[in-house]
């Protein structure tokens, strides 16, 4: 199994919630003097982490703060020229970047007024939750057509990576939970490949990161949060990992379809054969599977069970 991404680390690859404030302050003098800001984290701030995320509020504005640690620089400059890229293009539809302060790792945006998927998320009814699934697969069409285009599946390089935590495990330098079955999964997605290499499908740049924690309810519609990475890959990917959030987030157990058809209906459609449909969800949930923590939280422990669902399934579970 992996280890958190958060907690103690080297000094340039973490930073302490005290480093990032006084960080914060320094950048909003710079970059918005006329102010003075209070700030209060929006993340658990006993463990020095990879960032740290401050509300800076006065009596007539609010603003989030995001402070990198010292090795954090290439994250925080990617994530303010993708997140600038997309919320001029998609208005209203993710944070409006204010500043970015590239000497301390600092980068200022417009704070979204509403609180997460996940917070409400426990406070919804069945059918209401579905609902907000629709809306999220509207959301990430939105996000997803502003860089989609046709491509060939090309599975091969994501299946040796498997392969790999495969291996791992077998060395004993990581420990999957149920391998025998996981092991059995892997097996099937090689018996497959041949047969999905090539085919038409599509690429576009994707959030990578994509959970209820995400997404931000307002009044006008769901707004997007976290975006760093750049590289286009199949769109499934988002999917299966918001599918699996939001699974972990009620009954793990339960079968996945009835939240895949909403995020479905919201994404309307993707361009790709059933059977590599099949192959990409089955190959995201056993990457969730195997990144399960050493010393899983409760949540990590559902995203594993989610996880261990979907790649069971052998249907298209996104089709409308």
């Amino acid at each position: 199994m992996s280890t958190p991404e958060d907690g103690p680390g080297p000094a340039a690859t973490h930073i302490d919630i005290r480093t990032a404030r006084d960080s914060a302050r320094l950048a909003l003098a710079r970059h918005c003097p006329a102010g003075r800001f209070g700030l209060g984290s929006l993340r658990n701030a006993a463990a020095d982490r990879r960032a740290h995320v401050f509300c800076a509020a006065t009596p007539d504005a609010r603003l989030v703060v995001k402070v990198f640690a010292p090795g954090g620089g290439d994250k925080g400059r990617a994530q303010f020229a993708r997140q600038d890229l997309v919320a001029t293009a998609l208005p209203g539809r993710a944070p409006e970047v204010l500043f970015y302060d590239d000497e301390l790792r600092v980068l200022g945006m417009r704070y979204v007024d509403g609180p997460s998927l996940a917070e409400i998320w426990p406070t919804l009814t069945p059918p209401e939750q579905l609902a907000k699934l629709e809306r999220a697969g509207d959301w990430l069409a939105a996000f997803h057509a502003l860089t989609v285009a046709p491509h060939p599946f090309r599975p091969r390089g994501p299946l040796d990576w498997l392969i790999a935590l495969a291996e791992s495990h077998r060395q004993r330098r990581r420990e999957i939970p149920d391998f025998a079955v996981f092991e059995q999964h892997v097996a099937e997605l090689q018996g497959a490949f041949p047969r999905v290499r090539g085919t038409p499908s599509q690429r576009a740049i994707l959030h990578r990161d994509l959970h209820l924690s995400n997404l931000m309810q307002t009044r006008d519609g769901l707004v997007g949060l976290d975006f760093e990475n750049n590289r286009p890959d199949e769109p499934l990917r988002d999917l299966v990992w918001l599918l699996v959030d939001a699974m972990a987030r009620g009954d793990p157990e339960q079968p996945p379809h009835p939240a895949a058809s909403a995020l479905a209906a919201g994404y309307r459609q993707i361009a790709a054969r059933a059977d590599a449909m099949i192959f990409i969800q089955r190959l995201v949930a056993l990457g969730i599977w195997a990144n399960t923590t050493t010393r899983p939280s409760q949540h990590n422990l559902a995203r594993f069970v989610a996880a261990r669902q979907v790649a069971g399934v052998k249907e298209p579970l996104f089709q409308v």
